[in-house]
């Protein structure tokens, strides 16, 4: 923090990150997806279980998402966010169900991050039982929360989407997912990219090697 704030401004509220692994698993998974989809962006600031302070001089008016996407403030290594020294709360606010938190997330961190100007509250509920719809959202109009209407696919899919991420959650067969209407597919995590590329290399030669063969 600045020298002149006398206010300590800790980096951690003392809560667990999770309190499931599946929980766990969904934040980090949204987290490194979203990371390596915008990592050729430097002005995208993206943090998970960070805390954000959105009043100078009060250490209590502190929120702690799941992950956070805020655009036009670029990403380095910092221990907690602050709304007043970046200029801006953050663009996309992500909450995943669980049972610590899964009550606050639409109640009163929700209420906090419309009150600090949040455009996009999505929240997803992989493991069942905390959110119906399982995905759904709420986008900022006129200083007033109102959902973004979500749809349902085939085989049961429900999917809701971001207009400010253009991506569309969709949660089908136990999974959630985002798709990426940009590269109109699935996002990926690094190693799953990677090893897609490798099985294709892999059909590649094997179908170079029978060509030869039948030649």
């Amino acid at each position: 923090m600045r020298a002149e704030d006398p206010v300590e401004y800790p980096s951690k509220d003392g809560l667990p990150i999770s309190t499931n692994t599946d929980h766990l698993e969904w934040m980090v998974r949204c987290y490194r997806g979203l990371k390596h989809r915008f990592r050729g962006r430097r002005d995208l600031f993206i943090g998970c279980n960070m805390l954000i302070y959105y009043e100078p001089g009060n250490n209590e008016a502190a929120v702690a998402p799941d992950v956070f996407v805020s655009f036009g403030v670029p990403q380095r290594n910092q221990p907690s966010y602050f709304v007043w020294l970046e200029g801006k709360p953050p663009y996309v606010v992500w909450e995943f169900g669980a049972p610590l938190t899964v009550k606050g997330d639409a109640g009163e961190k929700n209420e906090t991050c419309r009150r600090m100007g949040v455009r996009e509250y999505p929240l997803a509920d992989p493991v069942g039982g905390y959110h119906d719809p399982r995905v759904q959202g709420c986008q900022l109009l006129d200083g007033a929360y109102e959902r973004i209407l979500g749809g349902e696919g085939p085989d049961g899919m429900v999917t809701v989407w971001s207009p400010l991420l253009r991506l569309e959650v969709r949660f089908a067969d136990g999974q959630l997912r985002f798709w990426d209407l940009k590269t109109a597919r699935y996002l990926e995590l690094p190693e799953e990219e990677a090893e897609a590329r490798m099985e294709s290399t892999e059909q590649s030669l094997s179908l170079e090697k029978r060509a030869r063969k039948v030649l």
